[in-house]
Protein backbone atom coordinates (compact mmCIF):
# COMPACT_ATOMS: atom_id res chain seq x y z
CA UNK A 1 0.00 0.00 0.00
CA UNK A 2 2.80 2.43 0.82
CA UNK A 3 4.24 2.04 -2.67
CA UNK A 4 0.98 2.92 -4.44
CA UNK A 5 0.53 6.13 -2.43
CA UNK A 6 4.16 7.11 -3.13
CA UNK A 7 3.96 6.17 -6.82
CA UNK A 8 0.88 8.29 -7.47
CA UNK A 9 2.56 11.72 -7.09
CA UNK A 10 5.55 10.41 -9.05
CA UNK A 11 3.28 9.20 -11.82
CA UNK A 12 1.53 12.57 -11.82
CA UNK A 13 4.88 14.34 -12.18
CA UNK A 14 5.87 12.00 -15.01
CA UNK A 15 2.55 12.76 -16.70
CA UNK A 16 3.11 16.51 -16.32
CA UNK A 17 6.64 16.20 -17.70
CA UNK A 18 5.32 14.17 -20.62
CA UNK A 19 2.83 16.93 -21.41
CA UNK A 20 5.55 19.59 -21.23
CA UNK A 21 7.85 17.53 -23.46
CA UNK A 22 4.99 16.99 -25.90
CA UNK A 23 4.30 20.75 -26.02
CA UNK A 24 7.98 21.51 -26.60
CA UNK A 25 8.17 18.89 -29.37
CA UNK A 26 5.11 20.44 -31.03
CA UNK A 27 6.75 23.88 -30.88
CA UNK A 28 10.03 22.45 -32.16
CA UNK A 29 8.23 20.82 -35.08
CA UNK A 30 6.61 24.16 -35.97
CA UNK A 31 9.98 25.93 -35.84
CA UNK A 32 11.64 23.20 -37.93
CA UNK A 33 8.85 23.43 -40.51
CA UNK A 34 9.28 27.22 -40.73
CA UNK A 35 13.05 26.84 -41.10
CA UNK A 36 12.65 24.25 -43.85
CA UNK A 37 10.16 26.45 -45.71
CA UNK A 38 12.48 29.46 -45.44
CA UNK A 39 15.40 27.31 -46.58
CA UNK A 40 13.44 26.15 -49.64
CA UNK A 41 12.53 29.75 -50.49
CA UNK A 42 16.16 30.85 -50.15
CA UNK A 43 17.27 27.88 -52.24
CA UNK A 44 14.85 28.91 -55.00
CA UNK A 45 15.93 32.55 -54.82
CA UNK A 46 19.59 31.52 -54.94
CA UNK A 47 18.97 29.36 -58.02
CA UNK A 48 17.15 32.21 -59.74
CA UNK A 49 19.97 34.64 -58.95
CA UNK A 50 22.58 32.18 -60.24
CA UNK A 51 20.61 31.71 -63.47
CA UNK A 52 20.29 35.48 -63.87
CA UNK A 53 24.01 35.92 -63.22
CA UNK A 54 24.86 33.30 -65.85
CA UNK A 55 22.62 35.06 -68.39
CA UNK A 56 24.23 38.45 -67.78
CA UNK A 57 27.67 36.87 -67.91
CA UNK A 58 26.99 35.28 -71.31
CA UNK A 59 25.88 38.49 -73.06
Amino acid sequence: MAQTTEASPIMQQIGMLNLRINDMMTQLNAVMKAIMEENAALHKENSELKAKQEKTGET
